[in-house]
């Protein structure tokens, strides 16, 4: 029962108030919490920023897009989770840094940011590890889990891919910011009992992130290197390396946050460990916009089109599409005389 007290649950149930037997602060705040890291913290928020424009923009492409199939189905869910997580990761703790602020100086407000922080994880992990399956399936169309990309299986996956999402937005303990360690843990550091913070939910979500999505993207990576083999298509080539580098991105940044957030409940880690668990924590989830921008011409070019003119893009030789390249084409192909050279009436 005190799991459920120690989550969005309690809160909502209880006119928005915090379980006071886990979450009350003391009257008098110790003074070391009231410290600030205005360098750091102008950090994660300027680079939150960041990471939160470029993933608006691909957030958007991927909705133009207007695909049915489960691969942008799953990659426009991802968004939405990894978009949650940069305003707690980046953007918020930004914002606590540079003014001084934990978890008593607004203990709701970061009870409820740290609510959607867990939600935004579980749910990322989850999502990540379907499109992992997804990418297997199409590398591979006999892969054993292909039924779940059906038609009338995978709806179903995606509503249980939301209701994850919700139950980990609504049911699990919530991770709490200390601007002393410029991180969020489930302990809010109140002096009472370490063990009453445990968090069974999370430990088998990155357990269950670090063996799944390790396995299924060396599956991927063995398949497309060791079966495919060598290609001489620049096309294949290159749609091959785009499949592995995005697989390895999303992988590496979300195992290697998993094992530091479970090495740290149950050991000492020292200051400089923190920090960077909090750092890998925001590449897990900016990581994907810059994947998508560099390796993802379909996302790319479609950003390109919503953020530059068409008189800029062809100007520049930045032509997205068909009938731009085809418009720099013939451009291109005038000659000195101001005729165009029409290469068409010597392909009969």
């Amino acid at each position: 029962m005190s799991a459920l007290n120690m989550s969005m649950y309690y809160v909502f149930t209880h006119s928005f108030t915090i379980w006071p037997d886990a979450y009350e602060c003391p009257d008098t705040v110790d003074g070391t919490k009231m410290m600030t890291r205005p360098a750091l913290g102008l950090y994660f928020l300027v680079s939150g920023v960041v990471f939160l424009l470029l993933y608006i923009l691909c957030f958007i492409a991927i909705i133009k897009k207007k695909s049915c199939a489960p691969s942008f189905q799953l990659m426009l869910v991802l968004s939405i989770f990894d978009i949650q997580a940069i305003c707690v990761n980046s953007i918020a703790t930004g914002t606590f840094n540079i003014l001084g602020i934990s978890y008593c100086q607004s203990p709701l407000l970061i009870f409820c940011l740290g609510a959607i922080g867990v939600c935004s994880w579980m749910g990322g992990c989850a999502a990540s590890v379907l499109l992992a399956m997804e990418r297997c399936a199409e590398v591979k169309p006999r892969f054993f889990l292909e039924f779940l990309f059906r038609g009338d299986v995978f709806p179903l996956v995606i509503c249980l891919l939301i209701g994850y999402g919700i139950y980990s937005f609504g049911f699990v303990k919530p991770v709490l910011f200390t601007v002393e360690h410029s991180c969020w843990f489930f302990d809010p550091q109140l002096g009472k009992n370490p063990e009453l913070y445990n968090n069974l939910s999370v430990t088998i979500n990155n357990i269950s992130i670090v063996l799944l999505s390790t396995s299924l993207y060396f599956y991927l990576c063995y398949h497309l290197i060791f079966r495919f083999g060598y290609s001489t298509s620049m096309w294949l080539y290159k749609t091959k390396r785009q499949i592995i580098l995005q697989g390895v991105t999303l992988c590496v940044f979300h195992a290697i946050d998993a094992v530091l957030y479970e090495y740290m409940k149950f050991f000492y880690s020292s200051p400089l460990l923190i920090i960077i668990s909090q750092f890998v924590w925001q590449w897990s989830s900016g990581c994907m916009c810059i994947a998508y921008l560099t390796l993802n011409r379909t996302i790319r070019n479609s950003v390109v089109k919503m953020v530059l003119p068409k008189s800029i893009r062809l100007r520049y030789g930045l032509y997205v599409g068909f009938d731009e390249h085809l418009e720099q084409t013939k451009v291109a192909n005038t000659n000195a005389a101001g005729t165009v050279v029409k290469f068409g009436n010597f392909c009969n």
